[in-house]
């Protein structure tokens, strides 16, 4: 998203990612999110800080076992957090038009329209690219599809959800709750709603920053970086 790659191909620089180094962390940082809110670790953090011990009584937890996991998108991460994930669920329902039913079967999940993965599912986690298809995809009629006891995950890129439309829906209880790693416009504003709901969680875009996760970009980087100084292809081109 921060490199010009048009103008980069246009002069014959060369430009590669590393699409592998993050596919574990971002899933790790997504399961993370939903124990967070399953458990409303943060609330119980805070009134425990503010000397309501007492105050544990009115904030249940919500048990995995009975309740279905929604993933928008199911690429690299999408494919990797599924069997994390498969263990604490009961299902896995998973909209993306451009992944094999079959593979998905294969790691224990389901294909279902996107529709249908936002009705059925009690966590909706966004895995998918950001582009012109998926440009505010979880908007308000998207929301308005979701269970009101569901929570809302984003691990993506923050312009797949309509932030406003995201704060109606958590203001309202159009939905239960929400846990981002990524906002609409970053740094996030000091000023956003989100900031001052109790029943969100929002980190910045560094969740998934680990010792591992920047060895392994390291390392890839490096080798695309070797691979290209002695004339061969990278492993991982975009141009």
């Amino acid at each position: 998203d921060t490199v010009d790659v048009a103008a980069c191909a246009a002069r014959g620089i060369t430009v590669t990612n590393t699409p592998f180094a993050i596919r574990r962390p971002v899933a790790v940082a997504a399961l993370t999110l939903i124990f967070a809110l399953s458990g409303k670790l943060f609330t119980k953090d805070r009134i425990v800080r503010e000397g309501r011990w007492n105050d544990r009584v009115e904030h249940m937890g919500i048990g995995l076992t009975g309740r279905r996991l929604g993933l928008i998108g199911a690429g690299g991460i999408g494919q990797e957090l599924i069997p994390l994930a498969r263990p604490f669920f009961r299902d896995v329902l998973v909209h993306d038009p451009y992944t094999d039913a079959a593979l998905l079967v294969g790691l224990g999940a389901e294909k279902r329209s996107f529709e249908e993965t936002l009705s059925e599912a009690d966590f909706v986690v966004v895995a998918c690219p950001l582009n012109d298809e998926t440009h505010h995809l979880m908007n308000a009629a998207a929301f308005a599809r979701m269970k009101p006891s569901a929570c809302f995950i984003n691990v993506a890129r923050g312009p797949i959800h309509d932030e406003e439309a995201l704060c109606e829906a958590l203001s309202s209880g159009q939905i239960a709750a929400a846990g981002l790693d990524v906002t609409e416009v970053e740094p996030i504003s000091p000023d956003s709603p989100l900031l001052t709901m109790s029943n969100t969680i929002v980190t910045p875009h560094a969740l998934c920053w680990t010792d591992e996760c920047f060895e392994d970009i390291a390392r890839t980087a490096l080798r695309s970086i070797v691979d290209v100084s002695l004339g061969q292809n990278p492993v991982h081109p975009v141009t």
